[in-house]
């Protein structure tokens, strides 16, 4: 499955459906605490800890388990981290939270368990699930999204649409009664397949941001309504071998945009140095560039983005699947 990062807005180019119906509920997320933290506002964009699986905890803090099966975390601006329970499905890989609370979720559903069968596109008893639950915890909508013999991801979300990958390109999934509409051909997008070619993907506004699996290091923003290319931005003159995130900022102007890019780069003795850039889409005009403290060598550090504001970006680094307890550390970036 494709990776794609969740940012919380899009979808302005029809009218709302009818509100959702309710049904069944969920218990309420555990929280980890941080001592001495400060009130911090409520972020444009919340921190998802997409790649936390495993025990963790922050500086001064408690422990979480975090992982598909059974929450996934989020960090907030006071340095604490809170997590959101799988509901309606047996694993989440992807979250949306929405600002009057209510979540979007995406994951895959085994029917039969332990029961072994062929894995592959057209494998049976597997459901590819979408989940909606309210600011109270209660499950609006659990709809299996999956096409036999096709892949589908989920981009992001707002109040009544969810904006999926499928092979044909980008889909507006109208959330109140699972009609569909694509957006913008994966072919108008440089990607030939979707699933294969493309990396990762943010969408904030009318802009989408994407990356390719054959030049991930030249991140790409596009017109949704019209999938014209906007701007390529390429970090290939900073050594960039990689890319883990990336996050378009909430401007009210598209001229004021901002590209959050997560990437690694060889440092001396071959080890990778992470590092987040924020480069202004219009102009190409590196803003700023913040150096990520490195990680243990033996495990994977994965980096999450969020922008608090317009100006000032928040991320978390921490271990993937770490052996006992990872630590998450916080940091921030100003576009100023």
């Amino acid at each position: 499955m494709v990776a794609a990062g969740a940012a919380v807005g899009g979808g302005q180019w029809r009218q709302p459906p009818s509100p959702l119906p309710a049904a069944g509920t969920s218990a309420p997320a555990p929280g980890v605490s941080a001592s001495a933290v400060p009130v911090v506002a409520k972020p444009a964009q919340p921190l998802i800890l997409d790649d936390g699986v495993g025990t963790y905890r922050v500086p001064g803090g408690g422990t979480i388990e975090l992982g598909g099966g059974k929450r996934i975390g989020e960090l907030l601006p006071d340095g604490t981290i809170t997590g959101h329970e799988v509901v309606g499905s047996r694993n989440w890989e992807r979250l949306v939270l929405l600002p009057d609370g209510a979540q979007v979720a995406f994951g895959s559903h085994d029917l039969t368990p332990g029961r072994e069968r062929t894995d592959g596109p057209n494998v049976t008893g597997l459901e590819f699930r979408l989940v909606v639950t309210g600011p109270d915890g209660r499950i609006r909508v659990q709809r299996d999204v999956r096409r036999q013999g096709e892949s589908v991801a989920l981009v992001t979300a707002h109040g009544t649409t969810a904006y999926l990958w499928r092979p044909a390109g980008l889909v507006m999934h109208d959330l109140a009664t699972g009609r569909e509409e694509t957006v913008v051909g994966g072919t108008r997008l440089g990607l030939t397949p979707v699933f294969g070619d493309l990396r990762l993907s943010d969408m904030q506004g009318g802009w989408l941001a994407v990356t390719r699996m054959q030049d991930e290091c030249v991140p790409r923003v596009h017109d949704v309504s019209t999938g014209r290319l906007v701007a390529e931005l390429p970090l290939t003159g900073s050594g960039c071998v990689a890319v883990s995130d990336l996050r378009l900022s909430p401007s009210g102007t598209p001229e004021r945009a901002v590209l959050a890019v997560a990437y690694q780069r060889e440092g001396a003795g071959g080890r990778l140095e992470s590092r987040v850039a924020l480069i202004e889409v219009v102009t190409g005009r590196r803003l700023a560039e913040f150096e990520v403290e490195p990680g243990s060598p033996k495990t994977a550090l994965g980096i999450s983005l969020a922008w608090q504001d317009e100006h000032t970006l928040r991320g978390a680094s921490y271990p993937v699947a770490p052996e006992g307890i990872g630590e998450v550390n916080g940091f921030t970036v100003n576009a100023k």
